[in-house]
């Protein structure tokens, strides 16, 4: 999946030279937590966030600082190193920097220029888009060996059943080498006859006492 499919585009900004107070507004008038800062041409110069505001008003605001008002400009407090991707980057790929780096948002350039921003709310709705959980249904996991085929060989008994799989995730096995654990969310508000069958068939399904283990 590509960034331009989940970015929020156009992306409201502001420049350096915009106070806090003017940070403080966008934020409330729009319920967004993060905003670029953007030169005059619309390029990337920082980034400023609710938690930046919260945690710099209470030390510039005390005695250390007895001139320091909202009406700072907002460079002061912006931070400056940002990591930033394009819109033809791969969504799975940018998980990885809000994973490594806990950041909450990652501004989107073309051609030096912003154009969207994407957020960890949008990676969690993305997230939840994929795994089909917003869908009604029942989830499935089935411990397998990793071997070519094995996906077509499960698909193949819920075609049978007449049973649509709305999605499938595949994550790695720490306790067993060799095997997987594919989780299978299907359209199918009993799946106790596909649970059967999957057994029948020499699959080992993991009991609901056993999911997420």
């Amino acid at each position: 999946m590509l960034v331009e499919r989940i970015m929020t585009s156009p992306v409201k900004t502001l420049s350096p030279e915009h106070t806090i107070e003017d940070a403080l507004n966008m934020m409330s008038t729009y319920s967004f937590r993060h905003i670029p800062i953007v030169d005059g041409n619309g390029g990337l110069q920082g980034i400023v966030s609710d938690r930046d505001v919260k945690l710099t008003l209470p030390s510039v605001l005390s005695d250390d600082d007895p001139d320091f008002t909202l009406k700072v400009p907002i460079s002061r407090i912006m931070r400056k190193r940002v990591t930033y991707c394009h819109p033809l980057d791969f969504v799975e790929e940018i998980a990885l920097d809000f994973y490594h780096y806990s950041i909450g948002a990652i501004p989107v350039l073309r051609n030096e220029q912003v154009v969207g921003i994407i957020t960890q709310k949008d990676m969690l709705n993305t997230y939840l888009e994929l795994t089909g959980i917003t869908e009604p249904g029942s989830i499935i996991e089935v411990e397998i060996e990793d071997r070519t085929g094995v996906i077509y060989d499960i698909g193949k008994v819920f075609k049978d059943l007449n049973i649509k799989i709305i999605s499938i995730s595949v994550y790695g096995n720490k306790e067993k080498k060799g095997y997987k654990t594919i989780v299978l969310r299907v359209q199918a508000m009993n799946p106790q006859k596909a649970i059967d069958t999957l057994k029948a068939k020499g699959f080992s399904v993991l009991e609901p006492s056993e999911m997420g283990q």
